[in-house]
């Protein structure tokens, strides 16, 4: 009879329990009792449907009503990275697109594996044919007294081989397009800083990490490291003139700073990876009121937003935009959404001094971005 008695107690305990894990949720979202963090990444958030006799019969405020729930519900958020976590801790796998877990938890991103590894490679007469045409638009911008200079960023990769998954190294292409482009480019006399092979020479070298180990782009203190040497090549160039970039201190952290952790932030988990020390630079740009400094435009991809939202191009490049991937235009597009579509593409041109194409290695299947092209046909139209 006791046991009889603890069964159905038992059994009620876990009843109320299933119920109230049904009613938490839909109170949180009522009440929000509990601060959730936000989910990081690239998604929209639905807004609340708004009733309609016309939606309703169409069935459609029904579906928009549950994908808003499904995202709104209560605790989704710590729901969602507590499934993270356990694929992280317990299958080494990543939840987030595209993302691959190395050796000692070093994050990569696929696509910077596959450059490394040759995995992408365009072709020789493809290159070929492309710096060729680049070459040209640099002689035309040299006879205006413009200058193009190509930065080749270092990728992750590349960076740090040594944490790539095994089952990635016996997977093995002809050639990589880093080799080829940094071949092809010296060939034609295209002014080229190849900081994919500085920053390898120099690993373990430099005071501070250059990469950190859950990040996808060059530390924050690797963005001072380039700037300093873009200065440097640029001063060097006749008729281009630079402001001083002075830094003042750097503070060490384990704790990461802006993008240095933006992949694991991508990857929405629970606890966080543990991270190498890093450096951040304190600096200051020193401007001399008597010289004048050239103007820069920037061809892009994201390995310049760390150093455009530190203040590069309004700072160093007088003010120059950043025309990232070669369509959209900041910081116009701040305030308004402007397109290199948009503008008089050859007037954009030539109101700078120098024309910065910078593209890391996973991106050089596309280098350019179009830009290369469209250049070309400005000064060579098709006859």
């Amino acid at each position: 009879m006791e046991g009889k008695k603890n069964s159905t107690l038992l059994k009620r305990i876990l009843f109320g329990l299933m119920m109230l894990a049904l009613v938490f949720p839909m109170l949180q979202h009522k009440f929000k009792w509990l601060k959730e963090t936000p989910l990081n990444g690239a998604f929209e958030l639905l807004e609340r449907p708004v009733f309609s006799y016309e939606a309703w019969f169409e069935g459609t405020y029904q579906d928009q009503r549950t994908d808003y729930l499904n995202q709104n519900v209560g605790f989704r958020n710590n729901m969602v990275r507590t499934y993270n976590q356990w694929h992280f801790s317990f299958y080494k796998q990543a939840n987030a697109n595209g993302v691959v877990i190395g050796k000692d938890n070093y994050l990569y991103e696929e696509n910077y594996i596959k450059a490394h590894r040759g995995l992408d490679f365009r072709g020789e007469e493809v290159i070929q044919e492309q710096v060729e045409r680049l070459a040209k638009v640099s002689d035309t911008l040299q006879k205006l007294g413009k200058h193009l200079v190509v930065l080749l960023a270092p990728g992750k990769a590349s960076f740090y081989p040594e944490y790539i998954p095994g089952f990635w190294i016996q997977k093995r292409g002809p050639l990589t397009n880093l080799s080829r482009y940094s071949a092809k480019l010296k060939e034609q006399v295209i002014p080229t800083m190849n900081l994919n092979s500085w920053f390898i020479k120099n690993k373990g070298k430099m005071p501070y990490p250059l990469y950190p180990k859950t990040g996808i782009h060059w530390s924050k203190y690797g963005e001072i490291v380039m700037a300093d040497t873009l200065i440097k090549f640029f001063n060097k160039m006749p008729g281009v003139q630079l402001p001083q970039l002075i830094v003042d201190s750097v503070k060490r952290k384990t704790e990461m700073w802006d993008t240095d952790d933006d992949i694991e932030k991508g990857m929405n988990l629970l606890f966080n990876i543990p991270d190498n020390e890093m450096g951040y630079p304190y600096f200051r740009v020193v401007k001399n009121p008597e010289k004048k400094y050239s103007k820069v435009l920037t061809v892009a991809d994201s390995y310049f937003w760390g150093p455009f939202n530190g203040g590069m191009s309004r700072d160093l490049f007088n003010d120059g935009r950043f025309w990232y991937y070669n369509e959209t235009i900041f910081p116009d597009s701040y305030e308004s959404l402007l397109n290199v579509s948009d503008v008089d593409f050859q007037k954009e041109l030539e109101e700078n001094d120098v024309i910065l194409i910078i593209c890391t290695d996973a991106n050089l299947f596309k280098f350019g971005f179009g830009f290369i092209e469209q250049a070309y046909d400005t000064y060579f139209p098709k006859k």
